[in-house]
């Protein structure tokens, strides 16, 4: 048995990617501020276990708790591996810097990256001692190495992001792979809403991309995704 906690779950990238792993051996856990009980009915046609954790991670003074209360949920599963796969994030706030606001920066960085760092962190503390294998799959953005204005915060955390895990592949860990993946330029709500936001300079950019067909679809993405986390 495989078991696999997945954020961000409840619509595009993240949704996709629970979708690609639902199968009979495996248990995954769907943490998302909302449930999709789209992903529950097809776990439960396909025999695979799948709990929803209704949690916001831009708390994240709760997130050593929340990954105590998910792995009470697989403690007596026989399992080869549990991964974790942090999909969660938001693009906003855009605009330039000096009329974002205090509390929207805030949030922006508890998701994107404090939220990963600390569930990243309680994961490896928590299941130091269970004697499987660990994955860790960050998702990150080509937001992370190309800058552009009016996105400073959201291309400073993937940044972060990228720059934490590439760290943690350097410290000695029993048993623990991590890495980041770009999904690329995919077609979701993220990307409609940098499309629609005035006063973006990349704005034009994001509405031409779309227009064009030149957006990957979210389905694709987390094929290939899932694809790898198999074989990790």
């Amino acid at each position: 048995m495989k078991a696999f906690i997945v954020t961000g779950t409840s619509r595009g990238l993240g949704f996709e990617i629970c979708k690609q792993l639902i199968k009979r051996n495996h248990l995954i856990i769907s943490i998302a501020r909302n449930n999709n009980d789209t992903l529950l009915e097809l776990a439960a046609q396909n025999n695979c276990e799948m709990h929803f954790v209704k949690y916001d991670l831009q708390y994240t003074e709760g997130i050593s708790d929340l990954i105590q209360g998910i792995l009470k949920l697989v403690i007596n599963t026989k399992l080869e591996s549990i991964t974790l796969i942090n999909n969660a994030a938001q693009v906003t706030p855009l605009g330039s810097i000096d009329c974002c606001t205090p509390e929207e920066t805030v949030r922006n960085v508890q998701t994107n990256l404090l939220a990963p760092i600390l569930l990243t962190q309680s994961l490896i503390k928590q299941t130091e001692q269970w004697g499987i294998h660990r994955v860790i799959v960050n998702i990150s953005s080509g937001s992370a190495k190309q800058a552009a204005a009016g996105m400073s915060v959201y291309c400073a955390s993937k940044a972060a992001l990228n720059m934490f895990t590439s760290c943690i592949q350097l410290e000695s860990h029993r048993s623990l792979t991590t890495y980041t993946v770009d999904p690329g330029m995919v077609d979701t709500d993220m990307q409609a809403v940098a499309r629609i936001e005035e006063g973006l300079p990349m704005s034009d950019f994001f509405r031409e991309v779309k227009e064009t067909g030149s957006l990957k679809s979210a389905d694709d993405v987390a094929k290939k995704i899932v694809k790898r986390v198999l074989t990790s």
